[in-house]
């Protein structure tokens, strides 16, 4: 698409620009100093936000984040956060996650920030995922008609250990009033996703760091691949094409985050001329403890 959100934002950036230097937090004046930056920058995060997601609550969320992060550059962190308010994903583990590596604050959608956009489609009735153990019942029989085609019910009377370990994921829609294909996927076919596609997970392979998110949470990749399937048969939004291609970006970035499509810079709050607002993102300088004096915004203003 000629003159697109990525690309002003790109040619805004700098294809050279330098980023600022690691500044990590490491002490309550610092903390709070860094819940000061986040509030001084909150309509660049609410402006990006889609009407129907809560302004309060995002910032609560967002806010909550932040000892998470505090080892993370400030640039990296803004870049993070207005990913999850563009998106209208919330930072919570659950929708979206922020995920430091070595310093690097990374938005990372999630299942159940796919499904909330699949969701959001007027056609698209309701989105279900769901898991099945050794002991569930459970059958699937692609050759009935839906919905008699797949069945599941799992044992409420057991624990997930009683009921046995995860053998498939599982998706579908109801589009329209009708139930779309299940989409299932088992643990050998999650892992040859895996092996096939992610770049982020064999450079962490060959690095021998093993940091990339199928190393340490491949459970929540199982799921996110087996949701991502549903793309196929659920009416594709531009929001959820535009997710699905930062996801992409992000791992053949092998983990560094890639310029943000749609960034919204705050009316209140406006850098420089040629400026990306993520670049001149520092910490303010921050008071001694029991100084009494409050905390002074430092750095560029944005």
């Amino acid at each position: 698409m000629p003159d697109s959100l990525k690309d002003r934002v790109k040619a805004a950036a700098g294809a050279d620009e330098p980023q600022p230097d690691h500044q990590p937090v490491t002490d309550l004046a610092v903390n709070d100093s860094a819940r000061q930056w986040l509030l001084r920058r909150e309509t660049y995060f609410t402006d990006a936000l889609p009407r129907h997601v809560d302004r309060a609550h995002f910032m609560a969320v967002a806010q909550a984040r932040m000892e998470d992060l505090k080892n993370c550059t400030p640039a990296s962190i803004h870049t993070a956060l207005l990913a999850c308010a563009r998106f209208g994903l919330e930072p919570d583990g659950r929708q979206a996650a922020i995920v430091p590596y070595s310093g690097v604050a990374t938005f990372q959608p999630m299942y159940e920030g796919y499904i909330e956009l699949m969701y959001r489609h007027p056609r698209v009735d309701s989105v279900h995922f769901g898991w099945v153990r050794e002991n569930d019942a459970w059958d699937y029989t692609p050759t009935e008609p839906s919905p008699r085609d797949f069945y599941h019910k799992p044992r409420v009377d057991l624990t997930d250990e009683e009921r046995g370990k995860v053998i498939l994921a599982y998706a579908f829609a109801w589009i329209d009033g009708r139930r779309s294909q299940v989409i299932i996927l088992n643990r050998s076919q999650a892992e040859g996703i895996r092996n096939k596609f992610s770049k982020a997970y064999k450079k962490a392979e060959s690095n021998g760091k093993r940091d990339s998110a199928w190393h340490t949470d491949f459970d929540a990749m199982w799921a996110k691949s087996a949701v991502l399937r549903l793309r196929k048969v659920v009416p594709t939004s531009t929001e959820l094409a535009e997710l699905i291609q930062h996801d992409d970006d992000l791992d053949d970035a092998h983990t560094v985050p890639p310029v943000i499509r749609g960034t919204v810079i705050s009316r209140d709050d406006q850098p420089g001329d040629g400026e990306h607002p993520a670049a001149a993102a520092s910490w303010p300088a921050a008071a001694q403890p029991g100084s009494g004096a409050r905390d002074a915004e430092g750095g560029e203003e944005q």
